[in-house]
């Protein structure tokens, strides 16, 4: 399998690190397309976002130890985030930029883990949310994760709910919004 040509353009003058986990993502992207009868390429929008061949909605993230790729069909979800992390926790600046004073609270008594995992469905949620309407700016979405592993975010006008995971250092969080909802 290899990248299509507008693809590696996307990435020629990056870092050697950047071009892998881009590629790595692109090609599981790939291969879960033709899963599903689908391929082409997968370009960048103005804002950085994937832009997925007609029909079809996804999601990517990459961290050192993982790169991860999500799709469907647009007939049944509407929008897919997800995101992956396995640093060893958040600064508290991060803390800070990310969570409102009201997501705060809760987060400053949780674990690391729960930490990274409220990280992870802002990412998510807020990745779905942008290819929903293009407004997915996480410091608007509020999160709250649940101990059975799934998680609320809502924005004003949407609520979406989804799912979290640990594995080991990993953390990963994914919403889906199927076609009749929203």
């Amino acid at each position: 399998m290899r990248l299509f040509d507008g693809e590696r353009a996307l990435v020629g003058n990056a870092t050697a690190k950047r071009r892998k986990e881009f590629t790595e993502t692109r090609l599981l992207a790939h291969e879960a397309l033709r899963r599903i009868g689908h391929d082409g390429p997968i370009l960048k929008g103005s804002d950085g976002e994937p832009l997925w061949p007609s029909g079809i909605v996804g999601s990517l993230s990459h961290c050192p130890s993982l790169c991860v790729a999500a799709v469907a069909s647009a007939e049944r979800i509407r929008a897919v985030g997800v995101d992956v992390d396995d640093s060893d926790g958040l600064s508290d600046g991060i803390m800070r930029f990310v969570f409102s004073s009201e997501e705060l609270a809760p987060l400053r008594m949780a674990s690391s883990v729960e930490r990274r995992a409220a990280f992870c469905a802002k990412e998510a949620a807020s990745k779905a949310l942008y290819a929903l309407d293009g407004t997915g700016d996480f410091r608007k979405v509020s999160v709250s994760l649940k101990a059975d592993g799934t998680f609320a975010a809502v924005r004003r006008d949407v609520a979406l709910r989804g799912q979290w995971r640990f594995y080991d250092r990993l953390v990963s969080a994914m919403v889906a919004v199927p076609s009749e909802t929203v």
